[in-house]
């Protein structure tokens, strides 16, 4: 058994349970060592003295035996003002060359990282997703992984290199450079440590870890110590902004364990997996039945398109790639809530196909409550009611983990107050 350093859990040396039966290649290894998979976001390399901040500590926790891949976001807010820059030339730039344009951000944040890293005296080498052998279809602006052959990563990190790898991008079949979507490196972390079978996965962003809200807008939300990959998932799903649900479901799937920490502190963070020690961890204060809140998620600024499902209707559908973040089937009817990032586009799909919504309604938000036992309970959904009756719900839905409530996006931060006050505070 491996002890992990950074946490108080132990696991296997390899994962458990893992099929590699999607990928063309699968590594053999003559060395036992640790496979280590670093993500690190915008916020964390989002200057130079950032970058060589992480470098330093890099150079001070390596092992000399461990395997080090480290995945990029690009700098800061590069991403979005490459978005502007494209916009400011055109109304509706291509796709294609969209994704051109964007991936530069991450290929400038690899190559100065890695010159860090050489500053510190290690080795190292910096890859763009095509070089990388991140293969995806050719959905440019929201590719999905088709496969990874990443023998050049294994190549170089037998060679006792840090291998540095451009996030958020691969290549299609047809040799297309193409981008992953919102999550991107969070995506290509997970998906490079199922391929390599890593040990472990550790994504570093500028919270501690998750949290039982957003730390910017509830006091004292508690910083959860482990999480189950479902509880992570519906949390990703409804808006926390920690990790991407797909970076999610591939840790589910290869059962990938992930860390989230702190690119600022590097302290031990928020470990998510499934095993049965974490899984008494998480219910042993939970009393028979009784209901449990994990965290609260939440999303504002949505817009809720109202169409009929008509032909043309049904088009857009199947041509639409971006993400949606909900939507509601009624009758004949198709509500699709969106995030105003993407208001531009849907707009210019609506109007090239002659689609004409019944209704655009601006300024929601949803805020999502995810635990155990929370469903199907109408004294506690009074409760609830009665808390956040007057912040205007206009929808109120469920799964088996989760209460969804749709209210107006100006009231999303009062209802995480409430509830977090209410089911949550101090629990941990």
């Amino acid at each position: 058994m491996l002890v992990m350093q950074t946490t108080q859990f132990a696991y296997p040396k390899k994962p458990l349970s893992f099929s590699l039966d999607i990928y063309s290649f699968n590594p053999t290894y003559g060395k036992v060592m640790a496979i280590i998979v670093k993500k690190f976001g915008g916020t964390s390399v989002g200057s130079i003295d950032r970058i060589r901040h992480v470098a330093r500590q890099i150079a001070l926790a390596k092992d000399p035996d461990d395997q080090i891949v480290i995945v990029v976001s690009a700098m800061g807010k590069t991403t979005d003002e490459l978005f502007s820059l494209a916009y400011q030339i055109s109304e509706h730039p291509s796709r294609r060359e969209l994704d051109m344009l964007l991936t530069a951000g991450e290929r400038i944040t690899m190559s100065l990282l890695s010159l860090a890293l050489h500053n510190e005296g290690l080795s190292s080498i910096s890859f763009t997703g095509s070089q990388s052998g991140i293969l995806t279809d050719g959905s440019h602006g929201n590719a999905k992984i088709q496969r990874v052959n990443a023998f050049r990563i294994q190549e170089e990190l037998e060679k006792d290199k840090i291998v540095i790898v451009a996030g958020f991008q691969g290549v299609s079949m047809n040799k297309e450079v193409t981008t992953l979507g919102r999550g991107g490196s969070d995506t290509t972390a997970v998906a490079l440590a199922s391929y390599l079978k890593a040990d472990s996965c550790e994504i570093y962003t500028d919270v501690d870890g998750v949290y039982t809200a957003d730390p910017r807008i509830v006091r004292e939300p508690v910083l959860l110590r482990t999480i189950d990959y479902d509880e992570m998932l519906a949390l990703s799903y409804n808006g926390s902004r920690v990790l991407h649900p797909r970076a999610v479901e591939f840790a589910l799937k290869y059962r990938i364990p992930v860390e989230v920490k702190s690119s600022f502190t590097f302290e031990p963070g928020t470990l998510v997996l499934q095993t049965e020690e974490s899984f008494q961890l998480i219910i042993k204060e939970i009393k028979m039945e009784e209901r449990r809140i994990t965290a609260i998620a939440h999303k504002d600024n949505l817009i809720r398109y109202r169409v009929n499902q008509s032909d043309r209707m049904r088009f857009l559908m199947k041509t639409w790639t971006n993400e949606i973040f909900k939507y509601v089937v009624n009758d004949h009817q198709l509500d699709l809530y969106i995030e105003s990032f993407y208001a531009t586009e849907i707009n210019n799909i609506f109007k090239v196909n002659s689609i004409k919504p019944i209704s655009k309604t601006l300024d929601l938000g949803y805020v999502t409550m995810v635990g155990i036992g929370i469903n199907l309970d109408l004294p506690f959904l009074n409760e609830i009611l009665d808390l956040i009756g007057d912040l205007g719900i206009q929808q109120i839905n469920h799964s088996e983990r989760t209460i969804e409530i749709l209210l107006p996006s100006v009231n999303v931060e009062a209802c995480v107050k409430i509830l977090h006050n209410e089911y949550i505070r101090g629990i941990g």
